[in-house]
């Protein structure tokens, strides 16, 4: 085992180092992806209150809300540039209380939910 690999790296770096460089890529997206899908499938982790830290992504995978049902619920034009905001940014760019908008994303859930038969 230890010949052949002296031997790739000897007669073929480039192509040693590339593979090794798609094999660690592999194991990072494929850990990443594996601690995202054991995260989201804790239902404590689903339907979370709205806390002010908490990003638009977050509270969309959190209420199973899309990009196209949650981006006019927060008042966030679609087309603009994607910049980091909070809910609680979003709350007092509107002039509303977190609580409301919790309600507003509640209610958007459950229309939402009702459309796809869950």
């Amino acid at each position: 085992m230890l010949t052949r690999l002296r031997h790739l790296w000897t007669h073929h770096r480039l192509l040693t180092l590339l593979f090794a460089a798609a094999l660690a890529a592999t194991a990072f997206f494929g850990v990443r992806t594996v601690r995202q899908a054991i995260y989201w499938a804790d239902p404590a982790h689903l339907d979370q209150p709205l806390e002010p830290w908490m990003p638009p992504n977050y509270v969309g995978m959190s209420y199973g809300l899309p990009p196209e049902v949650l981006i006019p619920i927060l008042g966030l034009d679609a087309d603009g540039p994607r910049q980091r905001i909070t809910m609680g940014e979003v709350a007092a760019a509107q002039g509303i209380t977190l609580r409301e908008l919790q309600s507003r994303i509640e209610a958007a859930a459950q229309a939402h939910r009702a459309a796809r038969g869950d």
